[in-house]
């Protein structure tokens, strides 16, 4: 049995403890003391929260027994009419710290955007006429009251009063304040005189005299405190001006007399500090009015400044990978021998939606959702619509497509007249970025049929089809080649054949393309159908002509008079308006 002394851990003999680091214990020891300093400190400042916790629970300060330049500082930063109303009217104290501009400005910057709605819209109508010194100056205990009104100010004289409740009429819910005054619709219809065009007043409603919309004016009043309210001059004094004086230097002294006697008479505040008050008001209203419109203006750059930066964050990051795809394409079409054809394409570094373009309809077209969201675009993805593109391409190689071999030699006259179209005016790049030389155009020449492509993609060129019938309906014999009198005949008889085309294509154009393509069948009938109507037009035009009236009158002197010039004859026939009819040989002029 073993001993109680020989299961004791045996000690560590002295060769063990040689590579002891004393270095890594002194960290250790380190790192274990911030820990608990860490958690102490936090503990302590607990502790001292949970102290000091409930020490300032129940003290509150009333906001009156601030000192009075806080209280109007506090004041002047509310921005809602109804706010600062609300507060005014708390106390006697806060009713006599409230100033004009504590006024105006809240009704300013309570919409910073739009001029024409809510407070800012009423304060500006009431400044338009103290501006114009054409009301009783408001207080602004008074100024609130209207930014505020509800009801029609006019109390036992308002016309639209309930006797049944002694209420006055509800104001509608426009902004307007009629001559300086917050009036229900009824005192506006009855209480109000319309002024007429010929009154002096609509001269001088710039000035003096207080006329609402649609010439519009009232008389002032007096509320129970004894303070007037409203216009200065009323439709007494101004239709007594109007009747009394027939030159204006009269009726503008007459009126200036009435406002100084309603100053003196009906206001606390003499001429003199009449205008000088009305002028510090519209200071402090044109001050408010600029400050919003910088700080709008300020507002309104540093957003376009942030969504500039933003889009061209935006653009760079879709350009870089939009390169990536763009390059890894043209290395995937290197053998193709119309690769330069193919990849031709512009690069927009400006636009968003629009960075890479290529000038090839189907390849635009096949690459669209790749362009659009790039971050989708995956190696996979551009191989594979790479090596689609590779093989259209190399079949219109094959097939030699733009030699135009397959119309050559035709005797039929409009693939002659397309053939020499297509090698005269065409390109294989202005033929490919036709919006009709998609996927069933490459089809169509896969298919070995390449008259339809060709049509198709011709099909999808503005004035390529009409320029192709005139050249089809009118051409010139080798004896012609050199005549210049010939040519020129050639080149009205093909205006004609244009003008036809134009006419003629609204009836077989089909709904769901742009105005000048058709479908293959459509085309078709509107070849014959104007085929037939040149035939007519191009008799009607020889038998003009060949008359000897017409020729008599086509070779008179400029000087000979008459309604007509030659040249405005020979546009009647070979180019005659859209509201021209010419049938069976007989013509409507409108």
């Amino acid at each position: 049995m073993t001993s109680r002394t020989l299961r004791k851990r045996q000690r560590a003999a002295f060769s063990d403890d040689i590579d002891f680091d004393l270095e890594e214990l002194l960290n250790v020891h380190e790192e274990d003391g911030i820990a608990y300093r860490a958690e102490r400190d936090a503990k302590k400042l607990k502790d001292d929260d949970d102290k000091y916790a409930d020490a300032f629970s129940g003290y509150e300060i009333a906001l009156t027994d601030l000192p009075a330049l806080c209280i109007e500082r506090i004041m002047a930063m509310l921005d809602s009419p109804k706010e600062l109303y609300n507060v005014t009217f708390s106390s006697k104290l806060l009713m006599n710290i409230v100033t004009p501009e504590m006024v105006i400005r809240s009704a300013v910057f309570s919409n910073m955007k739009r001029k024409d709605v809510g407070y800012r819209k009423t304060m500006a109508e009431i400044m338009q006429h103290v501006s114009n010194r054409s009301i009783h100056l408001p207080s602004p205990h008074r100024l609130l009251r209207l930014l505020n009104a509800k009801s029609c100010e006019r109390g036992e004289k308002c016309f639209g009063k309930n006797l049944n409740t002694g209420k006055s009429m509800t104001l509608s819910g426009s902004f307007h304040r009629t001559c300086g005054m917050a009036l229900c619709e009824n005192c506006i219809k009855f209480n109000t005189a319309k002024i007429g065009y010929n009154h002096f007043a609509n001269n001088e409603r710039g000035k003096n005299v207080a006329l609402a919309g649609w010439r519009a004016l009232t008389n002032p009043y007096q509320d129970d405190d004894g303070a007037w309210h409203g216009p200065l001059v009323g439709v007494l004094e101004l239709q007594q001006i109007q009747n009394s004086y027939s030159e204006r230097e009269e009726k503008e002294k007459a009126l200036t007399g009435f406002v100084e006697k309603a100053l003196t008479e009906s206001s606390n505040i003499c001429p003199s500090h009449y205008e000088e008050k009305a002028a510090a008001y519209s200071e402090i209203y044109d001050a408010a009015e600029k400050e919003a419109d910088d700080y709008v203006e300020q507002k309104l750059k540093e957003q376009l400044q942030k969504s500039d930066e933003c889009r061209q964050e935006r653009i760079a990051k879709r350009l870089t990978k939009l390169r990536v795809v763009h390059s890894q394409m043209v290395e995937i079409m290197e053998d193709c021998p119309m690769k330069e054809l193919a990849m031709e394409c512009t690069w927009n570094e400006e636009s968003e939606r629009n960075i890479l373009k290529f000038e090839c309809y189907f390849v635009q077209a096949s690459m669209s959702n790749m362009i659009s969201a790039p971050s989708y675009a995956n190696k996979s993805a551009v191989s594979t619509i790479a090596e689609t593109i590779k093989q259209k391409f190399n079949i219109l190689q094959e097939k030699d497509f733009f030699s135009y071999a397959c119309i050559a030699n035709s005797s039929n006259r409009f693939r002659k007249a397309m053939y020499e179209y297509c090698v005269n005016n065409l390109t294989p790049k202005k033929l490919l970025k036709s919006n009709r030389a998609d996927a069933d155009f490459f089809k169509l020449v896969e298919e070995n049929k390449p008259n339809r492509a060709l049509v198709r993609a011709l099909n999808g060129i503005e004035t390529a089809l009409e320029d192709i019938f005139s050249l089809s309906v009118a051409r010139s014999n080798d004896n012609e080649a050199e005549d210049p009198i010939a040519q020129a005949r050639i080149a009205r008889y093909r205006k004609l054949a244009t003008v036809v085309w134009r006419k003629k294509k609204v009836d077989f154009r089909s709904g769901a393309y742009p105005p000048y393509i058709m479908d293959m069948q459509n085309i078709k009938e509107c070849y014959t159908a104007c085929i037939e109507e040149f035939r007519i037009m191009k008799k009607n035009a020889k038998d003009y002509i060949a008359s000897s009236e017409s020729r008599a009158f086509l070779r008179r002197e400029a000087e000979g008079g008459g309604i007509l010039s030659r040249q405005e004859a020979l546009n009647l026939v070979f180019a005659p308006k859209i509201y021209r009819e010419w049938v069976g040989g007989s013509s409507r002029t409108p």
